[in-house]
């Protein structure tokens, strides 16, 4: 399998998994960003900058979702 195929089919685990469990995740981390590597989180924060500067000295960048939980719906400005 080539290294995109790769890269999307665990972006997919990754997203399914979040999706699955998005209920859990708002009870622990309501408004901060988790990070998400191999279905399991691996990191939190409600600074999103702190954040990617811990995931990317640990995890491949490229493998990890990382996404907003909240309990309130997020409306966009466009």
């Amino acid at each position: 399998m080539s290294e995109i195929l790769v890269l999307f089919d665990e972006y997919d685990k990754n997203w399914s998994w979040f999706m699955k469990h998005y209920e859990e995740l708002v009870e622990k981390f309501d408004g901060e960003f988790v990070a998400i590597y191999q279905q399991k989180v691996v990191d939190h924060d409600k600074n999103l900058r702190s954040l990617m500067k811990r995931i990317r000295k640990k995890y491949p960048l490229s493998r990890v979702l990382v996404e907003f939980v909240s309990k309130e719906k997020l409306a966009l400005i466009l």
